[in-house]
């Protein structure tokens, strides 16, 4: 097929899990597939430099991320792993 891509699947938070700890939560979330090193710096960049007040910790793992934040930032952690991950993760075009 004349212009064929090996299109990477974008990546996305499978499955999240959220538990208590003291006055905080903790977040994990399993990714759809492995980030990729390039993926994970950028992620990892763009985390850092969003304005997070709330956030006591954060990682991220090429299968995991996770993060410890104040029970009413739970939400906002989703929405912006999510939109990280979105602005984070590059198409992948197949070597000829």
């Amino acid at each position: 097929m004349r212009g064929s891509k090996d299109v990477r699947q974008p990546v996305r938070v499978d499955s999240k899990s959220v538990f208590e700890v003291n006055d905080s939560r903790l977040g994990i979330g399993e990714f759809s597939r492995p980030l990729l090193d390039h993926e994970a710096r950028r992620f990892r960049r763009a985390w850092e430099m969003e304005a997070m007040p709330g956030f006591e910790d954060f990682q991220v793992e090429p299968k995991r991320v996770s993060f410890v934040a104040r029970p009413e930032r739970v939400a906002d952690a989703w929405e912006t792993i999510d939109r990280l991950l979105a602005s984070s993760v590059e198409t992948v075009k197949k070597a000829s």
